[in-house]
């Protein structure tokens, strides 16, 4: 009996520990954006890569790319961080963007979005062009998700 009731405490620990931070750090969108503002904000390229879609990351050595964030200018950085969310919308269980207050971009020409699709690891930064984005916009349009 004793045996009994202490392997359940020891899975019941286990399973716990199952829902990790890691998993909290791709939830949704805003969870996704906020972890990306964390990575800039402590140069952890390394979580920064994992904020970006497979399609963002496709094509690319993962080294190059953290060597190529790590020489952006601090300005730009620091854009990056001045960014705040004005509204969330996840469209359907695939694909979401973020809108950005305006007056927390750096120029007029900066997007006041970020899109987001949804992988088997959590919600991750992608783009407008990327051509799964679009193929779930334009079906979710199709479906009258999305107007």
């Amino acid at each position: 009996m004793f045996l009994s009731s202490l392997f359940s405490l020891v899975l019941v620990a286990l399973v716990g520990c199952g829902d990790d931070e890691s998993n909290r750090r791709f939830t949704d969108p805003a969870s996704t954006f906020r972890t990306y503002k964390q990575a800039l904000e402590n140069g952890d390229f390394e979580l920064l890569w994992e904020c970006f879609s497979l399609s963002q990351k496709e094509g690319e050595e993962r080294q190059v790319w953290i060597d190529r964030w790590q020489q952006k200018p601090a300005a730009e950085i620091k854009a990056q961080l001045r960014r705040e969310i004005a509204q969330e919308h996840i469209i359907n269980e695939r694909i979401g963007y973020l809108l950005f207050d305006p007056s927390t971009l750096s120029d007029d020409r900066a997007s006041p979005f970020f899109y987001f699709i949804r992988e088997n690891h959590g919600w991750k930064i992608t783009s407008h062009l990327d051509s799964t984005f679009h193929q779930e916009l334009e079906q979710a349009i199709e479906r009258g998700e999305y107007k």
